[in-house]
């Protein structure tokens, strides 16, 4: 078995993460949903606003969980861990950057298309992913995290070390991230509820407190 070097800082976002995906997808479950987005961040832009700050700070944190995890779990990473390593870790600043972006971009567009109304309120409707989201399927921020967390479990696993029930947990988170991103690709909502809906309040989080945990306390992989 291999050693933890402990990375605190790493260990500690990891479990942040873990509780800003509950957050951030029991904030949602509770937003009422209307006609469209537009209407939606007019009339709740304070709570929306809160839940890109839950994701902006998401990114964050899983900037730091990412290095940290992935050192300790897999000393010696494989070129395909590696690269999806450095997906994971655009993806996760690309959340972190658009979702900055949209607490200040969001409630004015949405406002100004609203006071507006007629062909501009309509033209911001259709058009509202491609105004404010960077990645409006989550190619990157979703997939690229799914991808990583799927093959950095799988490697682990393979490599036949302890914990692995953590391993397998991490196979389900990263399906889930994965499946989201299809359903969005596909248009398919049930999905997308289920991927980051279900996902992002047990497996998604689950795996990202328990490894957390783990390195806190110095355990061994």
């Amino acid at each position: 078995m291999l050693e933890l070097h402990r990375n605190r800082f790493g260990a500690a976002s990891s479990i942040v993460a873990g509780f800003l995906y509950i957050g951030m997808v029991m904030l949602f479950i509770v937003v009422p949903v209307g006609e469209n987005a537009v209407i939606d961040h007019h009339h709740y832009a304070s709570i929306l606003n809160v839940g890109h700050f839950l994701l902006a700070f998401l990114g964050l944190a899983g900037l730091a969980a990412v290095p940290a995890l992935t050192d300790n779990l897999a000393r010696k990473p494989t070129p395909f861990l590696s690269f999806t390593r450095l997906i994971a870790m655009i993806g996760f600043a690309l959340m972190s950057i658009n979702n900055f972006r949209q607490t200040g971009l969001d409630h004015q567009l949405a406002h100004e298309a609203m006071m507006a109304g007629g062909e501009v309120l309509h033209t911001v409707v259709i058009g509202w992913a491609g105004f404010v989201e960077l990645s409006p399927d989550g190619w990157l921020d979703f997939g690229g995290v799914g991808l990583w967390i799927l093959a950095l479990s799988l490697a682990v696993l393979k490599s036949g070390a302890a914990y692995r029930k953590t391993s397998l947990l991490g196979i389900v988170a990263g399906a889930l991230l994965l499946l989201t991103v299809l359903g969005n690709a596909i248009g398919f909502h049930p999905f997308v509820v289920i991927g980051i809906g279900v996902g992002g309040l047990t497996a998604i989080p689950a795996w990202f407190i328990t490894q957390g945990i783990l390195h806190l306390k110095g355990g061994v992989s």
